[in-house]
């Protein structure tokens, strides 16, 4: 066991703030659950593991698990081992709030079938198979659950798990980052939809596969959602996936939307304009877009549309997409660097989203220092209610080339003094690693 987990070094200090370390339940209630470390020394660790969860008596429990069992482990744990851990788990799960699912496999799920989870509210499954999720139908009708996260390769059997989708407030539906995707259509996603009415918050990564439909026939009414997001690893989506949206799905609350967009030229879909989103959902207060092809006015002369606009996420990087690659690739494609300064040139004309607070710019480069100036200047002289609070740039750089310094020390401390918080940093253009697993006995974040 780990001696940096927060509770075990309290308990180290002395006497006295053992008995307060042990006295007090809700520090014992995060866990993360690395099955590999556990069934390495069984006897040692799965005791500790029933002891750390007793300790949190009746606290609402936050469990991370992960089997990530390597194929080349010499010796292989036995699968009684890793049902005995899951089982003894398994024994504390009415105290279950919120559960995350890492790499999980067959005989995991096996022996949290049928538990009893009554307090559980969200449930985040990365990495693996979906078909696992066959095992979890109670848990996953759980009467609280109301959060649902989904990360695998098989998000097309994402309609057919057995979820109480009528109960859900929030709901991602995600690629992973790395490897081959299998995303999900857009027809599954308005079916989705239609099983869920009331969501309030909806992040999903679509399929480029799907070729364009008719469907004029499909409508859905969320009356409570206020947040639709496309989500990584799709950097761009073709605009016929946003008019088809925005056509079949009703949402009259909606405040956030991040939809990053790649022009169809030649396309039905040129007949669509982001202005259109704008109009048909005037309360849209958080927008994350693309900048849009160089030379193109478009979608930045459509910012007027936004009128309630308070934060504004752009990425002003172009990719031109290979042949016969939908999505197009960071590293294999041409690029075009574009639209930051025609971004802040557009936000020079304060009665554009004149209610901004927030400005968030990806992908940088090149941009002039005056241009900068006078748009924080203007930004700047509004009341207090739509004075420009936060600005954001992230600079591309390559390895070895400086960032420049667009402000000295002194005026970022001007700024600052008028309530303007202003980053810039750089993104080193490189190959994205891997993600390395948490630490075992890491916890959860609070």
């Amino acid at each position: 066991m780990s001696a940096q987990e927060a509770p075990l070094i309290l308990c180290r200090i002395c006497s006295a703030w053992r008995i307060a370390a042990l006295s007090m339940p809700r520090l014992w209630a995060s866990l993360h659950i690395p099955t590999e470390f556990i069934v390495a020394k069984p006897n040692i660790r799965r005791p500790a593991v029933e002891q750390w969860l007793t300790r949190a008596a009746a606290s609402a429990l936050h469990l991370s698990l992960c089997d990530m069992l390597t194929p080349w482990q010499e010796p292989m744990p036995s699968t009684d081992q890793v049902a005995a851990l899951f089982e003894s788990v398994a024994k504390f799960s009415s105290g279950w709030q919120n559960l995350e699912c890492t790499w999980i496999t067959d005989v995991t799920a096996r022996a949290l079938a049928g538990i009893h989870t009554p307090r559980l509210e969200s449930f985040t499954f990365t990495a693996g198979e979906l078909t696992y999720l066959s095992h979890f139908g109670q848990l996953l009708n759980s009467p609280r659950l109301r959060a649902v996260s989904l990360s695998s390769s098989e998000l097309p059997f994402v309609p057919t798990l057995p979820i109480a989708w009528h109960q859900l407030t929030t709901l991602v539906v995600q690629c992973p980052r790395d490897g081959p995707s299998s995303s999900i259509s857009l027809r599954d996603i308005i079916s989705l939809l239609q099983k869920c009415p009331q969501l309030v918050s909806f992040q999903v990564t679509p399929t480029l596969n799907d070729p364009p439909f008719d469907y004029q026939s499909l409508s859905v009414t969320m009356s409570f959602l206020e947040e639709f997001s496309v989500v990584p690893p799709h950097l761009l989506s073709p605009k016929w996936y946003l008019a088809c949206i925005i056509h079949c799905v009703s949402m009259p609350k909606l405040r956030r939307m991040h939809f990053p967009l790649v022009e169809n030229v030649g396309s039905e879909s040129d007949k669509f304009s982001l202005a259109s989103v704008g109009e048909k959902y005037p309360l849209i207060e958080d927008l994350a877009m693309h900048s849009g092809p160089p030379n193109s006015p478009a979608p930045l002369n459509v910012l007027h549309s936004f009128p309630a606009l308070t934060r504004l996420v752009v990425n002003a990087y172009h990719i031109i997409p290979e042949e016969n690659d939908a999505w197009g690739s960071i590293w294999e494609s041409q690029r075009n660097l574009c639209g930051t300064a025609r971004l802040i040139e557009t936000l020079l004309d304060t009665t554009v989203c004149p209610r901004l607070q927030e400005l968030e710019i990806m992908e940088a480069r090149n941009l002039d220092k005056h241009i900068l100036v006078t748009f924080l200047s203007a930004r700047l002289q509004g009341g207090s209610a739509c004075q420009l609070r936060s600005l954001s740039i992230s600079f591309q750089t390559a390895w070895g080339e400086p960032m420049i310094p667009y402000l000295s020390p002194t005026e970022s401390e001007h700024y600052g003094s008028l309530g303007l918080t202003i980053s810039f940093f750089p993104r080193i253009l490189q190959k994205p690693q891997y993600a390395r697993f948490s630490s075992p006995w890491l916890g959860l974040p609070p």
